[in-house]
């Protein structure tokens, strides 16, 4: 015999395990033939009760038996049938068969032991179903006989079987969440061994259990996201698809669903030719597991030509710079330095363009041969040479240009004809527009008595080189440069 505990194999007589010390219960072996005879043994023994005339006696032929005679045999007589059917049940057990005392628990328990692990299963079923679900602990009771069962399957072979009994554990209607963890964690180790994530997946999305949702998430793919999730465009657009997880991104974009055998997503998407792109993706965990199918449209129309990239970036230059423009082939450039927007009738572009000194703004388009234009590219550029030329030098270079002129007849301003002599005020620094910073200065007339007037005149002086011109206003109010020449 082996000790139900520990398997170890224990002498005939011995009432406790030598390795565990777990006392062993003498169990005999219960015997369907044996009932059978029991039942048929107490079936006849009712039938024989049902008929009184086994009480009578036949007196002398032709005699009527007396009925109230033969009454007070009946009830010792039927004392002792009960004692005969005792004894041959007590006989039939002590020598046909075993005893029947023990629960069905405890006979599997003893076929486990004995190695005859399909009687045990049979008699753990019985077990099962001999539960009363009115007991306080009906659900505690039946998950301790079926993880038993699932023992006892396992050991046996029944793989199939044995997913069955796990898979019924993990009933949260029936178990507590004590059992239906555990029996989930045996069924997803299980799964895994095999490598069958699919029944994982399976087995996690339709548990109610959060522990083992989030245990066990790595399984679960996660639908990847569009981004822009679709809509109406009438330029390009960069269409992002994204995941946080570890694993692959399929996409299509003409409808189709798609697979590993789909383009791999790896950077984002250009969409730039008009028309309808019905893009799909899929994420594919590392496991193989796909995960839901995400959708989106977009719709592109009347889009123009890329813009023009140009290699001047915007900000403040103090060397002499050349502007460079770039477009796709077969488009042209063109281009506005007022700030206004260019037209298909704007200045087009063939070379790199000097960049003015002072402040500018330049305005580009790529337009194509069909005369589709691209978004307004604007950069706005400050160059400044540095300062070369002081007011004082400046007002003499004023001085000296006039005299060369005849203007003055002399460097201390005198003029012909006239009293007195001519100043040149500085009136601070100013910025022409494509021509650069300048000192300005007015022209005052200083006459003898020591009292002056403007004469109207201004002047301004090149910070930089020190180039001398008259300054005068454009039709818009704006300074303007003017060269100066005899009065």
């Amino acid at each position: 015999m082996k000790c139900p505990n520990c398997g170890n194999k224990i002498p005939e007589g011995n009432l406790y395990c030598g390795i565990c010390g777990k006392e062993i219960n003498f169990v005999p072996e219960f015997d369907p033939e044996i009932e059978n005879k029991i039942n048929e043994s107490l079936s006849g023994v009712a039938d024989d009760l049902k008929d009184e005339s086994i009480f009578y006696t036949k007196k002398i032929p032709g005699m009527i038996a007396n009925k109230t005679e033969l009454k007070p045999y009946v009830i010792p007589a039927i004392t002792g049938i009960g004692i005969i059917v005792g004894f041959i049940i007590i006989i039939l057990f002590s020598f046909g068969g075993k005893n029947t005392s023990l629960s069905y628990e405890e006979q599997a328990e003893t076929y486990y032991v004995e190695g005859k692990l399909s009687d045990a299963i049979i008699t753990i079923d019985k077990a099962i179903e001999s539960l009363s679900e009115d007991d306080a602990e009906y659900s505690i009771k039946k998950s301790e006989l079926m993880f038993q069962k699932y023992g006892y399957e396992k050991e046996a072979g029944l793989i199939e079987d044995s997913i069955v009994t796990l898979k019924a554990l993990t009933d949260s209607s029936i178990f507590d969440d004590e059992t239906v963890e555990s029996a989930t964690k045996q069924l997803i180790g299980y799964y895994e061994e095999q490598q069958d994530y699919d029944s994982i997946v399976e087995v996690v999305n339709n548990t109610k259990n959060a522990g083992i949702k989030n245990e066990y998430s790595e399984y679960i793919p996660v639908t990847p996201v569009i981004s822009p999730d679709g809509g109406d465009f009438d330029e390009a657009v960069n269409v992002r698809i994204t995941d946080t997880a570890e694993g692959d991104i399929y996409y299509t974009v003409n409808g189709d669903d798609p697979d590993e055998k789909s383009i791999h997503y790896d950077d984002e998407l250009i969409l730039e030719e008009e028309g309808d792109y019905h893009i799909r993706a899929v994420f594919i965990n590392k496991y193989g597991i796909k995960s839901d199918v995400v959708k989106s449209f977009f719709h592109l129309e009347s889009i123009g030509p890329a813009e023009p990239v140009i290699m001047e970036d915007s900000g403040d230059y103090s060397q002499a710079t050349m502007i460079v423009a770039v477009c796709d082939p077969g488009c042209r450039i063109l281009y506005t330095s007022d700030g206004s927007d260019p037209t298909e009738n704007s200045t087009e572009y063939f070379t790199p363009i000097s960049m003015p000194i002072g402040s500018s703004t330049f305005k580009f388009i790529t337009i194509d041969d069909e005369g589709k234009m691209s978004e307004i590219v604007e950069k706005n550029y400050h160059l400044t040479y540095t300062t070369m030329v002081s007011v004082d030098q400046a007002k003499q270079s004023i001085i000296s240009i006039l005299v060369k002129l005849d203007i003055l007849l002399d460097s201390a301003g005198k003029v012909r004809g006239e009293e007195g002599y001519y100043d040149y005020v500085y009136d601070g620094e100013i910025e022409i527009t494509g021509s650069g910073e300048y000192y300005k200065f007015v022209e005052t007339h200083v006459y003898n008595d020591g009292h002056t007037n403007e004469t109207g005149l201004l002047y301004a002086v090149n910070t930089h080189d020190g180039k001398v011109n008259r300054l005068g206003y454009d039709s818009s109010g704006k300074y303007t440069l003017i060269t100066i020449s005899n009065r």
